[in-house]
């Protein structure tokens, strides 16, 4: 999957879990001061991205997830992962 159709899912998500519209994701803004989310919308927003995309992201890896780049640095990674585990089995 394309960094933009990522980019465009987690702003569907994004904006379903707030309930704001946004214009778009720059990848250098904050999620917390840049998007203002507080600790409930980034745990939501973290339900509906592992729900969407069938994965996990630990507690420990989301802590160090500062900015929307590197929200998506970290579902290319974990994408790329799950897509490596259905190749072996």
């Amino acid at each position: 999957m394309e960094r933009s159709q990522l980019s465009a899912i987690v702003l569907d998500l994004l904006e379903k879990e707030t309930g704001e519209t946004y214009d778009a994701l720059d990848e250098s803004t904050t999620l917390t001061e840049g998007l203002g989310l507080d600790s409930l919308d980034m745990a939501g927003l973290v339900l509906h991205i592992e729900s969407h995309f069938g994965i996990q992201i630990e507690t420990e890896l989301l802590d160090q997830i500062k900015t929307v780049g590197q929200m998506l640095d970290t579902l290319e990674e974990k994408l790329a992962a799950k897509a490596s585990e259905k190749k072996a089995a």
